[in-house]
């Protein structure tokens, strides 16, 4: 697929593999176009970053501020046990 005005993908689930990476990222930055790609990871993903350096592919380390970030569990937690159908796929 070819999205001709694409310039930003966002991953915010960890690729199996760089390859995976790529070929996400590829939806960008198409023909002569520049494009951008922002991968959101969890603490125990971080390995998934030295695999990219690895590879020489460049990146740009952004933390989130700790006092900005909302957690969803208290929310998730009553989804939870209002249906029982939810909790069991949890």
């Amino acid at each position: 697929m070819d999205f001709p005005q694409i310039d930003w993908v966002l991953q915010f689930d960890c690729p199996e593999d760089i390859e995976t990476y790529i070929h996400r990222v590829g939806r960008t930055a198409r023909y002569k176009s520049k494009g951008n790609g922002l991968l959101f990871l969890s603490n125990s993903e971080a390995e998934f970053v030295k695999k990219l350096e690895q590879k020489k592919i460049e990146l740009k380390l952004l933390k989130s501020n700790p006092k900005k970030c909302l957690t969803i569990k208290n929310a998730l937690s009553r989804l939870n046990a209002e249906n029982q159908d939810l909790k069991y796929l949890a």
